[in-house]
């Protein structure tokens, strides 16, 4: 038995230990590990939705009424729906749903769509989350004079691990906007950013398997995207999403490799005026 173990136990023994009342209420056990993967490196978005997802989710069996009669909801399950997630999290709905289809496929959540919303559940859920949380650990302590010491709190040594193939755990991370802190200027107005990444997400959904996905943005992209955006009825992710789902619709076998050279239409094509112009026109 590791030491780590043996201080938990002996700690368990002669302090009170309580698990949280309420749902939303205490905290989670997080992993450092997380910032090994791909996107806490590059994909500032996926892990902010997956720290959401982790302190959403219940941390007791609870039953839910809704709609279509009460649903039983396990530790680590919760309900929710894109639209939710997304005005929650301040993520686009498009870009909600890209995620929550790649967290799927990584092995990190399942979900179940018995109505009108989703049933989220956290794989390893019971794993990572122990039953047993000591009463006094992570409290905050009050400003003082003095520095005080934090109060130590015994983690299970093999809690949250994270697997490096398919399954991703979690690390909480907050991007704050940068303001200005001078006490005689007012914050200046930044004008709306643009999604370029929900909007190359959309292109992927949309092609799926028929047309080559893209991986990167670049310069290049960064300034097409901006121009079709501006060229939309709406300058939103949806509607990119629309004409990119409307060109997958609509156009002929030709752009999906259908002719003598298997060229295949591609995200950078699709950014085009003149294939957007086509699209609306119906000449593809």
């Amino acid at each position: 038995m590791s030491n780590v173990s043996s201080l938990a136990k002996a700690r368990e023994a002669r302090a009170p230990q309580q698990t949280p009342k309420e749902v939303g209420k205490g905290f989670t056990l997080l992993h450092r590990k997380i910032q090994e993967t791909e996107f806490y490196r590059k994909d500032s978005q996926a892990v902010h939705l997956w720290v959401h997802l982790i302190m959403s989710a219940n941390y007791t069996e609870a039953a839910v009424k809704t709609e279509y009669g009460v649903i039983q909801l396990q530790r680590g399950q919760f309900i929710t729906g894109r639209n939710t997630l997304a005005t929650e999290t301040g993520i686009e709905p498009n870009r909600i749903q890209y995620l929550l289809k790649k967290f799927k496929k990584l092995g990190m959540i399942e979900t179940a769509s018995p109505g009108k919303f989703t049933v989220i559940t956290i794989s390893k859920y019971a794993e990572y989350q122990g039953e047993i949380v000591p009463e006094d650990s992570q409290k905050i302590p009050r400003p003082k004079a003095d520095v005080a010491r934090l109060p130590e709190v015994i983690v299970p040594e093999d809690s949250q691990k994270i697997p490096t193939a398919n399954n991703i755990t979690n690390k909480s991370l907050s991007n704050d906007n940068d303001m200005s802190s001078d006490d005689d200027e007012s914050p200046r107005k930044k004008s709306p950013s643009v999604p370029y990444q929900a909007v190359l997400d959309a292109y992927n959904e949309a092609a799926g398997s028929r047309l080559p996905n893209a991986e990167k943005l670049n310069p290049k992209r960064r300034t097409a995207i901006k121009r079709l955006l501006g060229e939309l009825k709406e300058p939103t992710v949806e509607a990119a999403s629309n004409y990119f789902h409307a060109f997958m619709n609509t156009a002929k076998p030709f752009y999906f490799g259908d002719n003598s050279r298997g060229w295949r239409a591609s995200f950078d094509y699709l950014l085009s005026s003149d294939t957007l112009t086509k699209t609306r026109e119906g000449s593809l």
